[in-house]
């Protein structure tokens, strides 16, 4: 079973509120973003992976978190 972003986000226990934060964008633009209808820009591929493999996937990579 393929996790989309915002299932990883959830998994590390993040809101949306708190990860558009660290993004640097709107809650609303983050909303976008999860169902697909903008593109993450890839920082924000970057931070997003970051905070999973602190939460100990550390051998995620941006390709299966978002192209698988």
């Amino acid at each position: 079973m393929k996790i989309k972003p915002e299932g990883y986000r959830k998994l590390i226990g993040l809101t949306q509120k708190e990860l558009a934060e660290l993004f640097g964008i709107s809650v609303q633009a983050l909303r976008r973003k999860e169902k697909g209808a903008t593109a993450y820009k890839d920082r924000e591929k970057i931070i997003l992976r970051d905070l999973i493999r602190e939460k100990g996937l550390s051998k995620i990579t941006i390709d299966e978190i978002f192209f698988t």
